[in-house]
């Protein structure tokens, strides 16, 4: 059975999104506006963080004015209010599964140009468009990560879940 990248690319995507949910569903309200120490990102702008990233890759991947972090800030709203914060994650995913959904093997196999020094444009001036859905998926699980850590550091062990 061959599977194609969009479905690939669909599953990555949903799978990525469902890890940062379940966490994201055992963050206390009072939590989003915390951080471990004074100059870390709060847990609440780690879902911004998310977020915002997906919104500059999707008007990247749709020849879009780029999207400005105070542009993203504003779509994403109080960073420390639990409904805030799914609206924008919710949003932000329908449309970049909905201009998914619109392209074709072809299109997904197309180079675009890359994000200078975004670190998982691994170093290419290039790639193939379906890699930067990649890279949204990819973000978003290291963020995930870093959610995990700070639920972990509060005693909710990950393993437990």
């Amino acid at each position: 059975m061959v599977i194609s990248t969009r479905a690939l690319l669909q599953a990555r995507l949903t799978h990525t999104r469902a890890a940062l949910l379940e966490a994201f569903a055992r963050v206390p309200e009072e939590m989003l506006g915390w951080a471990p120490v004074p100059g870390m990102r709060t847990t609440g702008g780690q879902i911004a963080e998310i977020v915002g990233t997906e919104l500059q890759a999707l008007a990247r991947l749709e020849c879009r004015p780029d999207v400005s972090w105070d542009e993203a800030n504003r779509r994403i709203g109080d960073t420390t209010s639990h409904n805030s914060l799914s609206v924008a994650l919710a949003t932000g995913r329908a449309e970049t599964l909905a201009y998914l959904e619109s392209l074709s093997e072809a299109d997904l196999a197309e180079p675009v140009s890359n994000f200078a020094g975004w670190h998982e444009s691994v170093g290419l001036a290039e790639v193939p468009r379906s890699e930067i859905f990649r890279s949204i998926a990819q973000h978003e699980a290291y963020h995930t990560g870093q959610l995990i850590s700070y639920l972990w550091a509060r005693a909710d062990d990950p393993y437990t879940w």
